[in-house]
C-alpha cells in the first residue's frame, strides 16, 4: 500500500482544495492530510485562518479523498510527522518545485517521492476571502445608501415613506 501525505491549513475549504486532494489521492492508496492549526505561528506572512481547526477538521473528515488527518502546529511538527509515519510520497503545490521547503532534505534522503501538483484553476482561500469581503461591502453600501435616502425623504416629508 502506497501512503501519501500533504500539508496545509485548508482554511475556507473550496473547490481548489478538493481538486488538489483528488489529485493527491491519485498518487497513493492512503492519503494523510497534515492540518496546520495556524500557519502564522512560525510564518507571520501567511494569513491567519478564518475557521477554527475543529471546523476545518470536520470539513476534511467529510472529504472522500482523505483517509487520515493529523493536526500540527509548527514546521518542526511537520518534520516530526514526516519522520514518524511510513510515507512513500509527499504531495505539494507546484510553486514549491524549485524551493527549499520544510522537510525537503529529509524526503530526498529517505527516498520519499516528491509529487508537485499543478493548479489548473483559479480557486484560492485568498480569492474567496476577497469575494466575500466585496459582496458584504456592497450590501453595506446599498443599506447605507437606502438609509441615507430614507433620512432625506424623512426630513423633506416629515415621515419615512
Amino acid at each position: 500500500m502506497k501512503t501519501g501525505i500533504t500539508f496545509s491549513c485548508f482554511d475556507l475549504l473550496h473547490a481548489g482544495h478538493i481538486r488538489m486532494l483528488a489529485e493527491a489521492k491519485s498518487q497513493c492508496d492512503y492519503l494523510i492530510v497534515g492540518l496546520q492549526t495556524d500557519p502564522t505561528i512560525d510564518r507571520p506572512e501567511k494569513n491567519q485562518p478564518v475557521q477554527t481547526v475543529v471546523e476545518r477538521y470536520i470539513q476534511l473528515k467529510g472529504c472522500q479523498y482523505v483517509d487520515e488527518i493529523i493536526p500540527y502546529t509548527t514546521e518542526k511538527d511537520l518534520e516530526d510527522i514526516l519522520r514518524l509515519y511510513p510515507i512513500d510520497v509527499r504531495i505539494l503545490g507546484d510553486e514549491y518545485k524549485d524551493k527549499n521547503f520544510t522537510g525537503r532534505n529529509f524526503c530526498e534522503e529517505k527516498g520519499i517521492t516528491l509529487y508537485f501538483n499543478k493548479r489548473h484553476h483559479r480557486f484560492s482561500s485568498t480569492l474567496l476571502r476577497t469575494e466575500v469581503y466585496k459582496k458584504e461591502k456592497a450590501k453595506q453600501v446599498a443599506r447605507n445608501g437606502q438609509s441615507e435616502m430614507a433620512s432625506v425623504e424623512f426630513s423633506q416629508n416629515g415621515k419615512i415613506t
